[in-house]
């Protein structure tokens, strides 16, 4: 992975105000920095949109080596960089904080636009992709730092609305869909709550802030529904307002210009679910996430089946696909039964050109929660990846009193799960989330002293810090075990480490 920290401008409420040099970029990117300034908060990140407006500076040509230096920028900022100190600066992000928050969301837009109009001529390289994904995933966490920061200090207060209500600030609209009504064959990007779903969503080299897709689909009265795969149940019809009222961390929606196509989409995909419930037997959720079968189905398939259904074929979602190998030396992801090297991953769908980005919906409760979730998950995949670690089995355990010491310790496994998940994936879940728990709660409490200590909140950054941190004082706890019981005769002492006595490295070194 180029970066492993895709979320560090959590920190920074201006992620395109710094659309400025590094100290070796050049001199055309240096008029954007002054984080120190409200007032060049708002200019440079203007200045930024302007310039990605621009054709002669923002091009097929020029794409990625543009939202590279952005990126490249942020990541290796203080973690405190735009934070304001003084309580002048406080006012005035408070005052101007709005007008930031709609440019950088402007910023998204017009990028999503640009990749519109490069694939159109088809001048849309796999490089300029690649890049702008992680151009939306440091816009997003830029705006949802700031948001945070605006709630805190009581610029906006919190209201639970129905998903995608089209007012601020639980939802940022494209100006060109102001008003827009959900439509039939819409699709909708979810980031849900659960580490499940973010684990298999990640799984892919291109990650993403969302784990989860579903379709509006329509019965033959119009009636409109929404149609999606569960991990728990399988694919699943619910009335559209009634899932509205649902809580998820953030729902990005996307829509096919081609309104017939989208229409047949949604009827053929609602048929099809319903059919499938009338007949008490549903259609399985897809572990192996493989969209080429159609007789179970992941969440991404829904909206690959109904489109590719609707269209004869002749309009397969995603274009452009993620890729699955950066977890080459170990069992996983194979464990969850994900055998092929390419896959839809959720995320996909932002980066497909054939879509237009309606709008954003977010829920402030769970924003804060779901930033925790992905810190773990970067935090775990990270050291599975550049650590070797892994889970072990220890042989002298029986499965029964392993997985009694797993819900014993840690209270996990308390979602449902189907009879007909795969025991290997039934059991990678549990061990993720054994570890995860151990490191949320660490988080939370670490969080908790951090914003007291500093008045803000801890950025992407600092979060991955306090796992490092805490990795290294769990392993050195599991070495002080070992090393005492090969020279203490008698009763073995009692392991105190969280998580090592079963997710470590061969080596089992802490550094």
């Amino acid at each position: 992975m180029k970066k492993l920290v895709l979320l560090a401008a959590a920190t920074a409420t201006g992620l395109f105000t710094a659309c400025s040099s590094t100290p070796n970029k050049s001199a055309e990117f240096k008029s954007y920095r002054n984080p120190a300034s409200t007032d060049e908060l708002i200019t440079g990140s203007q200045k930024v949109l302007s310039d990605i407006s621009n054709p002669q500076i923002f091009n097929p040509q020029t794409c990625a080596t543009f939202v590279n230096k952005v990126t490249d920028y942020l990541y290796y900022l203080p973690a405190d960089h735009f934070i304001p100190k003084t309580s002048f600066e406080q006012e005035n992000l408070k005052k101007f904080g709005p007008e930031v928050l709609d440019t950088i969301f402007q910023i998204r837009v017009t990028l999503h636009e640009k990749m519109q109009e490069f694939d159109s001529r088809n001048e849309l390289s796999k490089d300029c992709i690649t890049e702008i994904r992680e151009g939306f995933q440091y816009a997003r966490f830029s705006e949802e730092y700031l948001l945070d920061w605006l709630y805190t200090n009581k610029v906006y207060t919190f209201k639970k609305t129905p998903i995608m209500i089209n007012e601020k600030p639980s939802t940022w609209t494209n100006p060109k869909f102001a008003g827009f009504e959900l439509k039939s064959g819409d699709v909708m990007l979810i980031r849900g709550k659960s580490y499940v779903s973010a684990m298999i969503a990640r799984i892919a080299d291109e990650e993403g802030n969302f784990s989860h897709l579903a379709l509006v689909g329509e019965d033959k009265a119009g009636k409109k529904y929404v149609v999606e795969s569960l991990i728990q149940y399988g694919v699943i019809v619910t009335p559209l307002e009634k899932w509205r009222q649902a809580e998820d961390s953030r729902v990005a929606l996307f829509r096919s210009p081609d309104q017939a196509l989208a229409k047949k989409a949604a009827r053929f995909m609602y048929d099809h679910a319903k059919a499938a419930l009338d007949k008490k037997k549903g259609i399985h959720y897809d572990f192996a996430m493989n969209d080429d079968d159609y007789s179970s189905i992941f969440c991404s398939e829904v909206v690959r089946m109904a489109y590719d259904k609707a269209s004869a074929g002749q309009f397969m979602v995603p274009k452009y696909r993620s890729t699955v190998s950066k977890f080459k030396n170990t069992d996983y992801p194979r464990s969850l039964g994900v055998t092929k090297t390419s896959l839809f991953a959720p995320y996909d769908i932002e980066v497909d050109p054939r879509f237009d980005f309606v709008a954003e919906y977010r829920f402030m409760p769970l924003l804060r929660q779901v930033r925790m979730q992905d810190s773990v998950l970067q935090s775990l995949y990270g050291w599975m990846i550049q650590k070797d670690y892994t889970f072990h089995w220890a042989p002298q355990h029986s499965v029964k009193a392993y997985f009694a010491k797993m819900v014993r310790q840690f209270g996990v496994a308390k979602d449902t799960l189907p009879k007909y998940m795969p025991v290997d994936s039934i059991k990678t879940n549990v061990q993720f989330e054994a570890v995860a728990k151990v490191l949320e709660e660490n988080i939370y409490k670490q969080e908790a002293e951090f914003y007291k200590k500093k008045g803000y909140l801890p950025s992407f950054q600092d979060m991955l810090a306090m796992n490092e941190a805490y990795r290294v004082q769990d392993c050195k706890l599991h070495r002080e075990y070992l090393d005492q019981n090969r020279t203490v005769d008698g009763a073995p002492s009692a392991d105190s480490s969280k998580f090592h006595w079963f997710f470590y490295n061969k080596s089992k070194k802490c550094e």
